[in-house]
């Protein structure tokens, strides 16, 4: 991979005068090459105020417009906390799909320091049938996990024409989980009146392994893939991310395969044929920390790395904050994702925090 150019989409250029500090970003690309970034601005990393914003490109990344607010969730009673990302689907028609917060005591953060826990949310997804510009409110999605469910994962429409997203469940505030600990496939036949969870994504033996930050993607051969940030949750080790393989459309998986790389948030981005692009956050332990990019080859259902790049490294040493639940303390980076452009380049974009202020990142590659 060769790296072409490096950009912020987005950062508080005037951050004496407030506080703007953004994450989890995501692009969708619509027919005629016009780029939409979702991403979470908020006067801090887990305030009350943190929304969804886009971002508008029609230069290929060039210049990129002002954020707007997709929607005012500061009027509902308690305020929410959102955290989105955009999908195309076609024509003008986008969807976002994530989770929200509700936030009825300001003065408690998302998650639990002492128990790693969280707070209550609910899934939800909106749709905009006029590029953007408007949204339909929160439609509420139920899923087995209850009101702790990580749905950081975008929608992605399936050859078949289903959409799917991989969830996981996070503990309660006082630490506790009522169901296992699994990945699921959360799915719609329906464009989005109904919904499943019944299939299974990624499952460890034993019942104390994290699926956290999932992502999916389906190959041009059709084969559906999911990634996941694994840690083991009674001893704190963290494991290698591990990847899990449909030839069903998603109805099962196989059982989770080591990657081999050491990494926490990952994303996929299918190439031609069997080969996809996984992109690995390299946080917590690592010897030399940063946002890493592997060609990979599943052709006969193994990862098989072809090559490998640095794409991006922090210009300061990772510490640990020890104010936030253990397994979020390295947070100063993350959620990379990649898109293929209209001209055959990649577009890759994650969040990162230099001198205190989060910031979202760009990075246009040639494979």
């Amino acid at each position: 991979m060769k790296i072409l150019k490096s950009y912020d989409i987005f950062y508080n250029k005037l951050p004496q005068l407030k506080s703007r500090q953004a994450t989890f970003p995501y692009i969708a690309l619509s027919e005629d090459g016009k780029l939409i970034c979702s991403f979470i601005i908020g006067e801090a990393f887990e305030s009350v105020d943190g929304a969804t914003y886009l971002s508008e490109s029609t230069d290929v990344g060039a210049t990129w417009s002002e954020p707007r607010l997709i929607f005012d969730n500061k009027c509902d009673n308690p305020p929410l906390t959102d955290t989105c990302k955009i999908t195309h689907l076609k024509n003008d028609e986008y969807i976002c799909f994530g989770y929200a917060y509700p936030r009825p005591d300001p003065a408690l953060p998302i998650g639990n320091p002492e128990t790693g826990g969280l707070l209550d949310d609910f899934v939800f997804f909106t749709r905009s049938h006029d590029g953007g510009k408007t949204w339909d409110g929160y439609n509420r999605v139920k899923t087995r996990f209850d009101n702790g469910t990580e749905a950081s994962a975008p929608l992605t429409v399936l050859k078949s024409g289903k959409w799917v997203t991989p969830i996981t469940g996070f503990p309660s505030w006082d630490g506790s989980m009522k169901e296992r600990m699994c990945g699921r496939l959360l799915v719609s036949e329906d464009e989005g009146k109904t919904w499943n969870d019944d299939s299974v994504c990624m499952e460890f033996e034993g019942d104390a392994t994290t699926c956290y930050e999932q992502r999916l993607c389906q190959l041009e051969t059709g084969e559906i893939v999911v990634i996941g940030w694994n840690e083991d949750t009674l001893t704190g080790a963290s494991k290698n991310n591990h990847f899990t393989v449909s030839y069903d459309d998603g109805k099962t998986f196989t059982k989770p395969a080591d990657t081999g790389i050491g990494g926490q948030a990952s994303s996929l981005c299918a190439l031609k044929g069997s080969r996809l692009l996984a992109l690995h956050s390299l946080r917590k332990n690592a010897k030399r920390p940063g946002g890493y990019a592997y060609t990979v080859n599943l052709a006969d259902g193994k990862w098989n790395i072809e090559d490998q790049t640095l794409v991006w490294e922090p210009q300061s040493p990772l510490v640990k904050d020890g104010n936030m639940a253990d397994i979020f303390a390295y947070l100063k980076f993350g959620q990379p994702s990649a898109t293929v452009l209209k001209n055959g380049n990649i577009l890759i974009v994650f969040w990162y925090c230099e001198n205190g202020q989060y910031k979202i990142k760009g990075i246009e590659a040639k494979i």
